[in-house]
């Protein structure tokens, strides 16, 4: 079997990056086009995906795909609709229509992409993945990206229409049919190749705490200034995608409801591969686009806050295990949090032994500790001040109990965060909270370790609390792992309200 790495294009190929990854019934805008103009093979500098060169700024080609629910999210212009038919997450699922006017047939009768041709482009990744002349470093979307380019293509489309010449396809010129009606296939053949290893978790607000997902960095942008050209690029493209295609980043950000896009910041510790999400509220309903890191190519989509898309898959590194026989040979299930009687309270992480140049070195910035190996520099959340480069999967963020918590009048509340597969010992710990009161009144806010030692956090006379990842000193030579508890104490004694957000991201060592 060839490899396609070194193939060239022969016509566009507008590559439709939609298979679903979590819930179902995305509820948004659906799957769009992210076209490619290079074959898929690795960045040597970062190890993502080729950089897909499409402009998304001006008009942009789109597919509706519809899974029983009306879409709710801004409105788009669609050229091309694709409906699926059944659960888009089913890998047995092989409908799908794409419509297109054909030039010689009747232009009321959808076209459709042939099962044949998904059923080529998944043989055809199967052989790649089992070639061992293939150049290491490429990953799944990599692979998709040569099996479903224009020219290994043209010879399953020939095959199809010989046996099935009457096909109204086989009517197009081949250039139309891998602009109009392959996307079809891809992203069916996407669905089945990402459907059980997807990395994304169901919705957004579960991404940080996804495992193999690591924080890197967090903020929210108001001017284009604070955003290097790369990145408005990826803005723009990323605003385009969800139907607000904008000339420039200030009209993209006016378009959202806060005038603000949130940039979120991850490292898949699988693949040491960085990803960056931009996402912010439309008409209170969020929508986002995320893109390897320094590249076009789009890894995942949110519409209507769950993720409906994914081009990104989970390995063996930072999988959630409760014994070594879910990490293979390679790996060790590290840190995994048991309680009395033995039951598993929360899974450790399969982590790689093997050394990494550059674990302890000092750094200011992520950038000093290369990533793209496996490194971040933690101790520091923002990058201020002197850092430690370590591997990535000994940063982990943990979250709270679901749902609102009652505060206790007179009382003190206690809610329990598990944390576990990282490291030893603290280094940093970093507070997602939000309490809300019905009236002012005084509280005191503390975090409590496994141990059992408690940090002041903070005492606030307000109604609100409001900390976005706040540092708190935690002792640095007491466990990290295990239960940790936040207490919030009613000091005035008028305790009325619920605390609605908590999350707790911690920086470890070995001890």
């Amino acid at each position: 079997m060839p490899t396609f790495a070194a193939l060239s294009r022969l016509v566009p190929l507008t590559l439709l990056v939609a298979a679903a990854c979590g819930p179902t019934e995305p509820g948004g805008t659906g799957a769009t086009t992210s076209a490619g103009d290079t074959p898929g093979t690795s960045s040597e500098t970062s190890g993502d995906p080729a950089e897909s060169t499409s402009t998304s700024t001006g008009d942009v080609t789109t597919s509706d795909v519809t899974t029983g629910e009306p879409t709710t999210g801004p409105a788009v212009t669609s050229t091309t609709d694709t409906t699926s038919t059944t659960d888009p997450t089913d890998t047995t699922s092989t409908t799908s229509t794409t419509e297109a006017t054909s030039t010689t047939g009747d232009p009321d009768v959808p076209l459709q992409c042939p099962e044949a041709i998904d059923q080529a482009i998944l043989a055809c990744v199967a052989d790649l993945q089992s070639d061992p002349e293939l150049a290491a470093g490429n990953f799944l979307l990599d692979l998709l990206f040569m099996c479903s380019d224009a020219e290994p293509v043209a010879d399953d489309y020939d095959a199809h229409c010989a046996n099935a010449p009457d096909d109204p396809i086989c009517a197009l010129e081949y250039p139309q049919f891998v602009e109009d009606v392959l996307p079809a296939c891809i992203t069916r053949a996407q669905t089945i190749l990402f459907a059980d290893v997807c990395l994304l978790p169901g919705s957004y607000d579960e991404l940080l705490f996804a495992p193999a997902v690591v924080l890197m960095d967090r903020r929210l942008v108001t001017d284009a200034a604070e955003l290097d050209a790369t990145e408005q690029e990826q803005f723009l493209r990323a605003s385009a995608e969800i139907g607000v295609a904008s000339a420039t980043v200030e009209e993209a950000l006016g378009a959202t409801d806060e005038g603000a896009v949130e940039q979120l910041t991850v490292l898949d510790v699988g693949t040491d591969r960085v990803l960056v999400l931009y996402s912010a509220r439309y008409a209170g309903v969020r929508h986002g686009r995320m893109f390897f890191w320094q590249t076009f190519t789009i890894a995942g989509a949110v519409e209507a806050d769950v993720f409906t898309r994914c081009g990104v898959e989970q390995t063996i590194e930072g999988r959630p295990c409760e014994d070594a026989l879910a990490c293979g040979d390679e790996h060790t299930c590290f840190d995994v949090l048991v309680g009395e009687g033995g039951v598993v309270l929360a899974p450790g992480t399969c982590v790689s032994e093997a050394a990494i140049p550059g674990d302890g070195a000092a750094c200011s910035a992520h950038a000093d500790c290369e990533p793209s190996i496996g490194l971040l520099c933690l101790d520091r959340l923002e990058g201020e001040g002197d850092g430690t480069c370590r591997p990535g999967w000994m940063r982990r963020s943990f979250a709270g109990p679901a749902g609102d918590s009652q505060l206790v009048e007179d009382g003190t509340l206690l809610l329990p965060i598990l944390a576990s597969g990282i490291a030893t010992v603290p280094t940093g710990a970093y507070l997602d909270l939000q309490i809300v009161q019905d009236q002012a009144n005084s509280l005191a806010v503390h975090l409590v370790n496994p141990g059992g030692t408690s940090t002041t956090v903070t005492v606030s006379e307000g109604p609100v609390i409001d900390l976005q990842l706040f540092e708190v000193g935690v002792p640095t030579d007491e466990s990290a792992g295990g239960t940790w508890h936040l207490a919030v104490e009613d000091l005035g004694g008028a305790a009325s309200g619920v605390v609605t957000r908590l999350a707790l991201t911690l920086d470890t060592r070995f001890d």
